[in-house]
């Protein structure tokens, strides 16, 4: 009976390490995620000033800006 106990502690500890372990990967993958978030974000914001300074050179916003000031 004793070494049943035995087999089924060790079970429930090889366990928590297991699960330990997995939280940690789910950990890491969560901080690589908001890396790869962040990058978009700049890539995006960048995208969006790209076309706004088109739009803005194209359509003469900064002669007309140069006139009046």
């Amino acid at each position: 009976m004793e070494q049943r106990v035995d087999n089924l502690e060790r079970a429930v500890q090889r366990h928590e390490d297991q699960i330990a372990a997995l939280f940690s990967k789910v950990d890491d993958v969560n901080i690589h995620l908001t890396k790869i978030q962040n990058t978009l974000n700049q890539i995006r914001w960048m995208g969006t000033g790209a076309i706004a300074w088109y739009l803005l050179t194209e359509m003469g916003i900064f002669a007309a800006l140069k006139v009046v000031a």
